[in-house]
């Protein structure tokens, strides 16, 4: 069963000034609720630069034929899609199907269960996304987050021969490299400082500790404790100038471009740089993929840390309901959809028809070889600490090490701000 007490204070005060507009929506829910009259179904998704309108209507557009039924394509009326789910719950003008964001113990309510739909079960990541014994998210493919990218003639130039598989080989290299010249490691400020951090530790964090969000939210764990040997790590490479102190000044895109250009050895990322690799043509090396190293003793390659990929949800209780489901069946299973969605910012899919380039093909295998895939960040499911904005508050204390914190500095901050916003 759902845990009610996950999440955040705040959040939970703010949901709570919205109930009765959400239950005045719940009551009057149907076909007056929903633009379903008519045959349409309306769906919001993430529009980016590249995920524009005319994608999403092309995208749509088989099944519109099909079917004869018509998808009405809706940008967030907010900041994102996960801000304005929320809001346009408590008006009553939600739409049918919902795209890129997941349930949480406020949503949920106001959701389908897909755990039934014979089609959903099969979809990646299908379980992990589940609350309690039902699955309101449904998705196309998965995201590779414990990745590490790495420049072959840096290796060879620095004289080392395979990726490491351990944090004592990780270190030997990161040293070699520092001596033939290059940025043995490329870090980068804003969000990737702390989320770098995370996803090369992620394998060893979950072989330490299974599932340690749950375990935090429990109360047998703490950040804290689960981190500080990673923030020691960490610190020790910023001392030995493995990681350049200046680069947490830089954007990602500057440290993207620096990785591009042949000046580094190791450049820890998610599956999403793979495209970024594709679109920059010829490079003046070749680019090796390898999972994160584990613990001495442990077994490589560890747990991957993922997460699922273009997510579908559906509206409960409106007069579209039936049809919504049939378009998220769609996008979620027709081969030619799941090919065009998989074609976009580094999106894999076990056992897909689709043409990958040599650093899509290594991520792939990655990702299959994988003995698990594990929640990252704040968690997924029913695996979750029980606050949120973990990520930008991972990020600040990830940077403190920059700037003098010790490792015991840095798992306290985190347990402190963890205590005051659960």
């Amino acid at each position: 069963m759902m845990s009610p007490s996950r999440g955040s204070a705040t959040r939970r005060a703010a949901l709570a000034a919205a109930v009765p507009l959400i239950l005045v929506a719940a009551c009057s829910s149907g076909a007056g609720a929903s633009s379903g009259a008519d045959g349409e179904i309306r769906m919001m998704v993430n529009l980016t630069d590249n995920l524009d309108q005319a994608y999403w209507q092309k995208l749509v557009k088989p099944f519109e034929d099909k079917t004869g039924l018509k998808v009405k394509i809706e940008g967030p009326t907010g900041k994102s899609v996960a801000e304005s789910f929320p809001q346009q719950l408590a008006a009553g003008t939600a739409p049918d199907v919902i795209q890129s964001i997941f349930p949480d113990d406020d949503t949920a309510p106001e959701l389908v269960d897909l755990g039934n739909e014979a089609w959903a079960k099969d979809t990646p990541m299908f379980d992990e996304y589940a609350l309690g014994d039902r699955h309101y998210a449904v998705g196309v493919g998965t995201q590779t987050q414990s990745l590490v990218y790495y420049n072959k003639k840096a290796f060879e130039k620095a004289g080392i021969t395979a990726p490491p598989t351990t944090w004592a080989e990780l270190e030997t290299d990161l040293s070699r490299l520092k001596a033939a010249g290059f940025t043995a490691m490329q870090t980068a400020g804003d969000y990737e400082t702390g989320l770098q951090l995370q996803q090369i530790y992620h394998p060893a964090l979950n072989q330490a500790h299974p599932k340690w969000q749950a375990g935090v939210a429990d109360g047998e764990l703490t950040v804290g404790a689960a981190y500080e040997p990673a923030f020691r790590m960490y610190r020790n490479w910023i001392d030995k100038g493995w990681i350049a102190k200046s680069d947490v000044g830089l954007s990602p895109s500057q440290a993207d471009g620096n990785f591009i250009a042949g000046k580094v050895g190791l450049y820890t990322n998610g599956s999403w740089f793979a495209a970024t690799l594709g679109k920059a043509g010829d490079l003046p090396f070749e680019v090796g993929v390898f999972s994160p190293p584990v613990a001495d003793g442990k077994t490589h390659p560890g747990p991957q840390g993922a997460t699922m990929a273009n997510p579908y949800m559906v509206r409960k209780g409106t007069g579209a309901e039936e049809d919504a489901k049939k378009l998220v069946e769609f996008l979620v299973t027709d081969p030619a959809a799941v090919k065009a969605q998989l074609g976009s910012d580094g999106v894999f899919r076990k056992d897909a028809d689709v043409q990958q380039t040599p650093v899509e093909s290594q991520i792939q295998g990655i990702l299959d070889d994988a003995p698990e895939l594990v929640a990252v960040g704040e968690g997924q499911g029913d695996v979750r600490l029980p606050v949120t904005g973990f990520n930008p508050k991972f990020t600040e204390v990830a940077q403190s090490l920059y700037t003098g914190a010790s490792a015991a500095d840095a798992a306290k901050a985190i347990d402190q701000w963890v205590d005051e916003n659960r």
